[in-house]
């Protein structure tokens, strides 16, 4: 009984990271229409774009949660599958302009979406008449285009000649080592098993079937570890010359657990749906503690951690400005996902040591109590000063682009349609029975 109250337990984290995504992704946008500060253009795009990639990854994850034992499993499928296709999407679009703009031009900007979109239309049309493991029905390389970007900046902006103290020039690198963290966090914690050729790490999430597809995933998760490996050797070299800051620490966090779960899982191997970590669904051939260990690492990181990070990102980084207008839509957002990630995890460690109803209810209390109570501190924390990019002193690195109201709301017009159609697609696969595999 106790497994499988774990396995419930389990099953419900990608639920909760669906809720938590959701819930995110729409309380960012009202914040976006509201907010009455100006925001320069790129943070204004990162801002719509972030929140439109948790709305997507907030649809799959509750779509995965239900399993593919239903009879509903086409929809499960394909419908995951085309909301990761899109999250793929907004992801290249936002590496591209955030933090520092490689799109500088409106023109390129818009060739830039074009181009994205129609390799987005490509890639859908490719589950349907093709099917969902062939190489053209997701992005290959985004990992490596991604990353490539963000570490590129992180170097840059982390290792500027006479800028070591420029808390604005510091902040842009901090940033991206924050997106790094937020998309692959979750593969670095296996970063040990690409040395070792570990089965955990090779043959982790692969749909099977088709041999380039599972290439072009793996090469993917080579590459996330690379570049992670390239920041965690430029922070331990910023440590050594006294110049520590607080996303040091994080990196060094998740590396150091990759040692640890290279000792629990030795050559076992990982499956999983998503594209991501070890789905609560699909635990067999693994161990309690490995179980256990996946869950509180990579599958904590990839459905409740994202959320919580994605929320720092848009507030501490000024991507959304909170004012009288909006301020009490953004509070609520942060309770929202502080007190539901609270609960969920305490339901988690309840699953490993068992509690008495009452005792679970009190102890679930004081920290509703706490996240709230921690919330109020850390929301004023947030909002009070945010980032500002060196725009001043660097400002051939940020280009001046004017788009008005009409550009901002045409993008999300174009996603609130773009999304219901794709799952209504998944619905008609399934009525007519086409097979995704």
């Amino acid at each position: 009984m106790q497994a499988l109250a774990f396995f419930m337990v389990v099953d419900g984290l990608l639920a909760v990271g669906g809720i938590l995504s959701f819930a995110l992704g729409i309380s960012g946008l009202i914040l976006i229409r509201k907010q009455r500060f100006e925001v320069i253009w790129n943070k204004h795009f990162a801002a719509q774009v972030l929140c439109w990639m948790f709305i997507c990854k907030g649809v799959a994850n509750s779509l995965y949660s239900l399993g593919t034992d239903t009879e509903y499993a086409n929809i499960v499928v394909y419908g995951g599958h085309f909301s990761n296709v899109i999250f793929s999407a907004l992801l290249l679009l936002i590496s591209l302009i955030f933090p520092v703009p490689i799109l500088r031009t409106r023109k390129q900007f818009k060739i830039g979406v074009g181009v994205i979109f129609v390799y987005a239309l490509i890639s859908m049309g490719a589950v349907v008449f093709l099917d969902i493991t062939s190489p053209l029905a997701s992005f290959p390389g985004m990992y490596l285009t991604v990353c490539f970007i963000w570490t590129l900046v992180y170097l840059k902006f982390r290792f500027m000649k006479g800028e070591e103290s420029n808390e604005e020039v510091q902040g842009v690198a901090d940033l991206a080592i924050l997106m790094v963290i937020l998309i692959v966090g979750h593969i670095l914690f296996y970063w040990v098993g690409m040395f070792t050729r570990a089965n955990y790490f090779y043959f982790m999430d692969l749909y099977g079937g088709n041999l380039m597809n599972d290439y072009l995933w793996s090469q993917g998760l080579a590459v996330a570890v690379i570049f992670g490996l390239v920041i965690l050797f430029g922070e331990i070299y910023q440590a050594t010359q006294g110049r520590l800051r607080n996303t040091s620490y994080i990196v060094f966090a998740y590396m150091s657990l990759g040692v640890l779960s290279h000792i629990v899982f030795g050559n076992s191997v990982l499956t999983g749906s998503d594209g991501g970590p070890l789905s609560g669904t699909e635990v067999g051939g693994l161990s309690r503690v490995q179980t256990i260990w996946t869950e509180l690492t990579s599958t904590l990181h990839f459905t409740m951690m994202r959320p919580l990070l994605g929320l720092y990102i848009l507030f501490k980084y000024g991507l959304i400005r909170i004012s009288e207008d909006n301020e009490q839509v953004g509070k609520t957002t942060s309770i929202i996902l502080i007190v539901v990630a609270t609960s969920a995890l305490l339901e988690l460690v309840q699953s490993l040591i068992p509690l008495t109803e009452m005792l679970s209810a009190g102890i679930l209390g004081v920290a509703i109590a706490f996240g709230i109570g921690w919330e109020e501190r850390s929301f004023q924390t947030l909002i009070s000063d945010p980032l500002r990019f060196p725009i001043r002193t660097k400002g051939s690195y940020f280009p001046e682009l004017d788009f008005d109201k009409t550009d901002h709301h045409r993008f999300d017009k174009a996603l609130m349609v773009i999304i219901p159609f794709l799952l209504f697609v998944a619905v008609l696969l399934h009525w007519s029975q086409v097979e995704p595999f």
